[in-house]
Parts: C-alpha cells; sequence; structure tokens
C-alpha cells in the first residue's frame, strides 16, 4: 500500500514543472486570468466548464522577443511577487500582486538601476505615501494616497453575490509635494 502512495507521489511530483512558460505562447487571458490550452473549447459551454486554470511560473515577452515581466500565478491569476524588466534586460519594477491585481509594496527602477519611486497598491489601486527619485538616486516628489481605513470600511455596502466592495476613494490623490 505504501508504494502505491510513493509511487503516486512521484508521477504527481515528476509531471509538475517549475520551469516558468511563456504565457503569450502557452496560455489565454480571460479578463486577466490565465487559463490552459488543455481541454480548451472555445464554446460557450466549453469555456464555463472546460477550462483548466494555470498554477505555477510565468513569463511575459515584448513583441521583439526580450523578457518584460515574470512571476507566479496562482489559480490562474498574477500573485506574489513580479518582476519587470525593460528591451534591454534591466529591472524595471518589483512588486506584489494579489489575485491578478497590484498589492502590496512596489518599487520602481531608472535604466541605470538608481530607485525610480516607491509605494503600496491596494487592490490594484495607489495607496498612501509614495516618493519619487530622479535618475541620481534623490527624492524630488512625494505623493499621499487615499488609505481606506476601519472608519471607512464601516460605512461601505455590504459585500454583493460574494464579490467585494472596493472603496470609490481608493486610488485618490490627497497631497502632492515637491521635495
Amino acid at each position: 500500500m505504501n508504494i502505491k502512495f510513493f509511487l503516486l507521489f512521484l508521477i504527481i511530483a515528476g509531471c509538475s514543472s517549475k520551469t516558468p512558460v511563456d504565457m503569450d505562447e502557452v496560455l489565454y487571458d480571460r479578463s486577466g486570468q490565465y487559463i490552459t490550452s488543455d481541454n480548451y473549447d472555445p464554446s460557450l459551454l466549453g469555456f464555463m466548464y472546460n477550462q483548466k486554470v494555470y498554477n505555477g511560473p510565468g513569463f511575459l515577452r515584448y513583441r521583439s522577443g526580450e523578457k518584460r515581466e515574470q512571476g507566479t500565478l496562482k489559480n490562474g491569476f498574477k500573485s506574489g511577487p513580479w518582476t519587470g524588466y525593460d528591451k534591454k534586460g534591466n529591472k524595471k519594477f518589483i512588486g506584489d500582486y494579489k489575485q491578478g491585481k497590484a498589492h502590496g509594496k512596489w518599487t520602481g527602477f531608472h535604466s541605470n538601476g538608481e530607485k525610480k519611486y516607491e509605494g503600496m497598491y491596494e487592490l490594484g489601486f495607489q495607496s498612501g505615501k509614495w516618493s519619487y527619485y530622479n535618475s541620481t538616486g534623490n527624492k524630488n516628489l512625494e505623493e499621499t494616497y487615499f488609505v481606506c481605513t476601519d472608519g471607512c470600511k464601516d460605512e461601505h455596502p455590504p459585500d454583493r453575490r460574494g464579490t467585494k466592495y472596493i472603496c470609490e476613494k481608493l486610488g485618490r490623490l490627497k497631497e502632492s509635494k515637491k521635495v
């Protein structure tokens, strides 16, 4: 009995791939969710019942072939840390995603490697304090974006049909000052 479980484990582990896939070549984008071509049927019923979401590492390319972004997909959505690159291969940004939306700390870089910006995203919207830097690394601008507090969340309408309410104030610029 233990041998059967061991063999099953080896088969599953051997078939799982940790090699990043080219998302434009292998996967289909359905409103930010990536599905595989396995069992893919373009008809309405096929889309509803045969889609197989992709889980694992992936990357996107520029049309010219250079790597544009790389990270992990979970349940078909960009999740966790992602790294973006310019066409010359220099790091352009590092940031986190949650269910396909920017969420968490983000840092951008100039082509010379110096920090360009840093700040937080919440459900795809800029949130809190953002700092911007010139190409020599000196801070030249600070912006403050609305943050939805617990008091604000108490004023939100209830979630509908399992869809979480997104605060209408998110992403609004509250203050901007040059440094």
